[in-house]
């Protein structure tokens, strides 16, 4: 069985592969060049001491003063990287030779010069060089590299591990959060996709069903006796009236699933929308209307003021798309509900919908004919009479 790892230690994990294949990478160009380095300083060295030592030879070598190239030599010899320094004539015979007292254990690389004198072969200058502290230097290089290498690795990973750690506690909050069964997985990105698809798939759906656009009801509600609440009540005690009003429209929509529009000076307005038209659907449309009718007369008995409010509710199709059709066919419904409400008497629930004829309203509610499509609303049946009373006494007790 494949076992699974957390996010937090596959990230850790990546990370430290990420830095162990940079630091091979590295270490092969660093060890290729240190060395090349090293040996370009050994070769640098033996050749300035070389071309020194030949020119303090020369001299004596042509007088064949021995003591004089001995006393030489035994000067190179004085650097401790220099093990031994010899001069052979043109037979390869030692003629003088200087020497460390303690030779180095390491293994030593020999450099020979030959010594031209007028164009002829005098002698060769052969030296024995200790390169390993040389090379040493250039290794210590190479070490601090690796040192800092391998601390920046684990601090590195390990900051990883701890800011992937907060990431995943983070995702299984979020994983928690969201609705579906809880399987228990390793892998909290794997877990989260899992609950997040099928909220994905039934957006997806919602979209697709509501690509042609919605069913919307424009409710308009027209305050015909505004001029005289102006008259009548200062502009503090008319300002806690319509914040009044707007507390019981708000939370009326919000029982309906409607949303609130730009209303005016004497009227407001909100619309509630279903994916289709259905007599479903005008019915909690013309459930909202009476409740919050109901709840408006309450306050204005609670208050001791008139509101002669009357209502229309006019139903169309809005398409989604494109944004600008979808809001100019909401205020061409508004516009409608205006237009209907100025005929209107107060108090009066007035509806306007074309696909639908008064004789199938009526298994919804009691209905009288205005005019063409437009109908006036008298009342629910008994039963749902009793239903909607609750619901506006729960309003109320919110509301007032």
């Amino acid at each position: 069985m494949q076992h699974q790892f957390t996010t937090s230690v596959k990230l850790a994990m990546i990370v430290a592969s990420a830095l162990l294949s940079f630091g091979f990478i590295s270490w092969i160009i660093i060890a290729s060049q240190t060395a090349q380095l090293a040996e370009n300083r050994v070769k640098d060295k033996s050749e300035v001491t070389l071309n020194q030592l030949s020119e303090l030879i020369r001299a004596p070598l042509m007088t064949n003063d021995i003591v004089g190239v001995q006393f030489a030599l035994r000067n190179a010899t004085k650097d401790l990287a220099i093990q031994s320094a010899s001069l052979f004539d043109v037979e390869n015979v030692l003629i003088a030779q200087s020497a460390q007292p303690q030779l180095s254990k390491e293994v030593l690389e020999t450099f020979k010069y030959d010594i031209f004198v007028d164009h002829s072969l005098a002698g060769t200058l052969k030296i024995s060089m200790d390169s390993q502290p040389i090379r040493n230097l250039y290794s210590q290089v190479f070490i601090l590299w690796g040192i800092f290498w391998l601390v920046f690795s684990i601090a590195t990973t390990y900051m990883a591990y701890i800011t992937a750690e907060g990431l995943t506690r983070r995702l299984r909050t979020l994983t928690s959060r969201l609705p579906g069964t809880h399987e228990p997985m390793a892998d909290e990105m794997l877990a989260l996709e899992n609950r997040i698809q099928p909220l994905l798939s039934s957006t997806r759906e919602s979209d697709s069903s509501s690509g042609e656009g919605h069913y919307c009801s424009v409710v308009t509600a027209k305050i015909q006796n505004r001029p005289n609440l102006d008259r009548q009540l200062n502009h503090e005690n008319l300002e806690r009236v319509l914040e009044n009003i707007d507390l019981c429209i708000d939370r009326t929509i919000e029982l309906y699933g409607g949303r609130r529009l730009e209303g005016s000076n004497d009227s407001f307005s909100f619309y509630i929308r279903s994916t289709e038209h259905s007599k479903q659907h005008i019915l909690v449309c013309l459930m909202a209307v009476y409740s919050l009718q109901q709840l408006l007369e309450r306050l204005s008995s609670k208050l001791g003021i008139e509101l002669a409010i009357n209502w229309t509710l006019c139903n169309g199709h809005v398409p989604s798309l494109p944004i600008f059709r979808y809001h100019e066919r909401i205020y061409s419904l508004k516009q409608e509900s205006l237009g209907l409400s100025a005929t209107l008497e107060r108090g009066l629930i007035a509806v306007s919908i074309v696909e639908y004829d008064i004789e199938q309203l009526r298994s919804i509610a009691k209905f009288s004919k205005l005019t063409e499509n437009h109908y006036l609303f008298e009342g629910f049946s008994e039963q749902r009479q009793m239903l909607l009373e609750k619901q506006i006494v729960h309003l109320a007790s919110v509301c007032l």
